[in-house]
């Protein structure tokens, strides 16, 4: 049972309420009982245990070690740490960050007002493509590959921002807590706990793995992923292959295997059978939750065929092929999405000396300055709606695909348009077309994301699927995600922009830089704060340094240092490979002998990418035998 101590005040914000215990060492431990913004981590009961091969946690792939552990001494923990990344500043609480004490009230009501400003006004709804002077030279894919990265690695506990579900951890208490408190970086340390093993290897993915049949010792955790039984492959869900009304099929319209899987238990119809919910907030990551799924089963094939001594066991196929999705998949981000959205320079000068800032406490922690501030420049570059298929696009029957729409073809949003009315399945008119969303050289400037920058679309402003369940005005304030990131990161003593900068080494951007293209209620809210929060920082750094198409000097510096920290650190990964630094040539390849070095060369292996077209100009897709790549078999 877990021993307690008398709390601290409630009204001191050097101190939780929960501050004597750390629940990420205590027998309790932590279940997750709902993955998905806002999520609820629960301490396990110790008077009525649950087991947790039977439990309704999300277990990782490299938790089947610990569960074994728990189940002998009567505990359950899967969660990880969150740390600083520049600890230097940690002694200097609260001169590098926002002030607190009796400056909270004052500091709070800035970033309310800085926070509201970020957002553009309302456009109306849009029937054409949304006016260019935001877009940026960055395929929108980039946009939502993030989002699925951010949910591979990062699940925060720090409780339901409205209050509701079984309790929640209320370590910390929340952006929405009254009163509000900001606390000291060692209670954030002591209090917070990553709901993810931050290693990149695809844990969202694959859950804990299948079980297959003879395995005493081998998948007895539950796992969130759907996988065909008695195979090394993993479910996809169905999409009809027939056109309705003035819509086209998307190509290739005989391919049904467009969708993730869905539970169909009265209840939870629609909800995706996959590890981490999130990955269904909207229809862009589902898709690229989809292309995961299906180049995972691409690659089972290929070893299949061109690994046979790999293959002689469901098990040992499932584990090559694994480790080959795994490793493509961490070279992409460092070779493609890195080199993609950070400055020149400063993934290469990373890769050769190391990481050098990250030293925390527990080696396996995510730094929260990239968790809660830079990692979340992606947010700038959402777009108000999107070129998405031959149906939703400037001139087609539905317009362009507004963003309201893609949270309302998700498992939350009823795959419908009228959520009175939810359909079974995902409309055949659906489907992204992911050419229109990856070319870096399409003339089509509004196929591309916006700019990395401090104006956040105005959908930002009103999430659909968000906040739903709170009273006003806790409801106002969950659906605004700006604020949200602002209170987030000063709750959290996130260090300035200004103290992050000159720890860096790099040179701070001026006051005119910072309020540069601002609008006056921006300036305003900046003037009345004793610093720069780190997340508005990072967005006008991009600005200013890049243009809006590439992160500045400290958010390159944040995320290069971030994931080649958590990539070295991991003995499974590419770079860790016995004999040096994995590459893609010794990875799965094309018929025609062409490696997977770009993120669109991996969704045309896993068949939802064309590789070519025929001479009427009709898309080809990758095949495997007598369907498409990337199929389940099932």
């Amino acid at each position: 049972m877990v021993q307690t101590t008398q709390a601290p005040p409630q009204g001191d914000p050097n101190h939780s309420p929960h501050e004597a215990i750390d629940l990420a060492q205590t027998p309790a431990g932590r279940t997750v009982r709902r993955i998905g913004h806002g999520g609820v981590f629960v301490p396990a009961d110790p008077d009525a245990p649950e087991d947790p091969k039977d439990s309704t946690a999300t277990l990782m792939p490299r938790t089947e070690a610990a569960v074994r552990r728990d189940l002998r001494e009567n505990r359950f923990d899967a969660t990880t740490s969150f740390d600083y990344l520049l600890r230097d500043l940690v002694p200097e609480f609260p001169a590098a960050h926002l002030p607190v004490g009796d400056d909270v009230a004052r500091t709070r009501d800035a970033l309310l007002r800085l926070g509201a400003g970020m957002i553009e006004a309302p456009a109306g709804t849009p029937t054409t493509p949304p006016a260019p002077p935001r877009d940026s030279t960055i395929p929108s894919i980039y946009t939502y590959w993030g989002q699925f990265i951010d949910h591979d690695i990062t699940l925060n506990t720090n409780g339901p921002d409205d209050g509701s579900g079984p309790g929640g951890d209320q370590a910390l208490g929340d952006i929405v807590s009254e009163p509000f408190r900001a606390f000291a970086p060692r209670v954030v340390r002591r209090s917070l706990h990553n709901g993810r093993n931050p290693l990149l290897d695809l844990d969202s993915l694959y859950g804990s793995g299948p079980r297959f049949e003879g395995e005493k010792d081998r998948g007895t955790t539950r796992s969130e992923a759907a996988y065909v039984p008695n195979s090394a492959k993993l479910r996809l869900g169905r999409i009809g292959t027939e056109p309705f009304g003035p819509f086209s099929l998307v190509a290739p319209g005989d391919d049904p295997q467009r969708d993730l899987p869905r539970s169909t238990e009265p209840g939870s119809e629609r909800m995706p059978l996959v590890p981490d919910s999130r990955n269904d907030e909207n229809l862009v990551v589902a898709q690229f939750h989809v292309a995961m799924i299906r180049f995972h089963n691409a690659v089972v094939d290929w070893v299949a065929r061109h690994e046979p001594w790999n293959a002689v066991t469901q098990r040992e196929l499932f584990d090559r092929a694994r480790e080959l999705v795994r490793f493509h998949y961490q070279w992409l981000v460092v070779h493609d999405y890195l080199r993609t959205l950070t400055k020149p320079g400063v993934l290469d000068s990373v890769l050769a000396m190391g990481p050098t800032l990250f030293r925390p406490a527990r080696r396996v922690s995510m730094p929260l300055e990239f968790a809660v501030a830079a990692f979340r420049f992606g947010h700038s570059m959402v777009r108000g709606a999107y070129d998405f298929n031959v149906n939703f696009t400037g001139n087609g029957p539905g317009g362009v695909a507004s963003l309201d729409f893609l949270f309302r073809f998700t498992g939350n949003g009823g795959l419908s348009p009228n959520p009175a009315n939810p359909s079974p399945a995902l409309p055949s008119n659906w489907p992204v077309e992911w050419p229109r969303l990856t070319d870096k050289g399409d003339p089509l400037s509004f196929r591309m994301a916006r700019k990395i920058d401090p104006f956040l679309a105005d959908g930002l402003g009103h999430l659909l699927n968000e906040g739903n369940a709170a009273a006003e005005p806790i409801k106002a304030l969950l659906k605004q995600l700006a604020q949200r990131n602002l209170l987030r990161g000063y709750m959290l003593a996130l260090p300035t922009g200004e103290a992050v900068a000159q720890e860096l080494r790099a040179r701070p951007l001026t006051p005119a830089q910072l309020r540069q293209n601002a609008a006056p209620e921006v300036v305003a809210a900046l003037d009345d704060l004793a610093g720069t929060p780190l997340w508005y920082y990072v967005l006008k750094e991009a600005e200013v340094q890049g243009n809006g198409n590439f992160l500045g000097e400290v958010g390159s510096r944040i995320l290069a240092e971030t994931f080649v920290y958590l990539l070295r650190l991991d003995t499974e990964s590419f770079m860790r490979h016995p004999g040096g630094d994995w590459t893609p040539a010794y990875g799965v390849r094309f018929e025609d002998g062409r490696l997977v070095t770009t993120i669109s060369d991996l969704l045309a292996f896993a068949g939802v990418f064309p590789i070519g077209q025929d001479e009427s100009g009709i898309p080809l897709f990758r095949r495997n035998g007598d369907g498409y790549a990337g199929h389940d078999g099932a």
